[in-house]
């Protein structure tokens, strides 16, 4: 067991319980619209233990699939590239991190702010595989196509030994997947 979660209330959303295994994909379906963001980061933020929460049990912690926003000054000037985004932030002794280089026209010195959402967030998906094969991630700002090849991929991830959990609004994996888990609405806004 990697993560027991205990039934309760986030954002005023019933979540189920669920327990989270080695070998498990999970996927936990969020409204769409303005309500899907904060409560994705609440519950990343419990589920990966950065938020104490005494619902939970974590015994292998989860590390999320981070979206690449280039948004300070000086990337206005120096674009980062993808190069340099796997020297900072991936493991470079995992070949993993390499994979978005089988995409033919990505190169150590594309630019990461030219890459649209499919590349981009693989990009940042193999980065975080590299540490580790226990994740925690979502679809947001890619197109059906790079959707079903991403999920596809970390489901070969998780059959080799992986677990994943991931966000979504749609049901369309929802029968491919170790746990569909659907998310509550309990209340008005106030």
């Amino acid at each position: 067991m990697l993560i027991k979660f205990s039934e309760q209330t986030v954002d005023k959303f019933y979540i189920p319980s669920f327990i989270l295994t080695k070998g498990d994909i999970i996927i936990i379906q969020l409204p769409g619209g303005p309500y899907f963001r904060p409560v994705e980061l609440k519950m990343i933020d419990i589920l990966t233990g950065k938020q104490y929460n005494d619902l939970i049990e974590i015994n292998t912690p989860l590390k999320y699939v981070e979206h690449i926003a280039e948004k300070s000054f000086w990337h206005r000037f120096f674009p980062m590239t993808v190069g340099g985004y796997l020297d900072k932030y991936a493991n470079k002794s995992n070949p993993v991190c390499n994979m978005i280089y089988n995409t033919k026209w990505i190169m150590p010195k594309t630019k990461i702010q030219t890459l649209a959402g499919t590349p981009r967030r693989q990009l940042s998906l193999y980065a975080t595989l590299s540490w580790t094969d226990k994740i925690i991630f979502d679809l947001a700002g890619v197109d059906p196509q790079g959707g079903q090849q991403i999920y596809n991929f970390v489901k070969t991830v998780v059959q080799s030994g992986g677990s994943a959990i991931l966000f979504d609004y749609t049901d369309e994996f929802k029968d491919d997947c170790t746990r569909f888990i659907k998310a509550k609405y309990l209340g008005e806004d106030q």
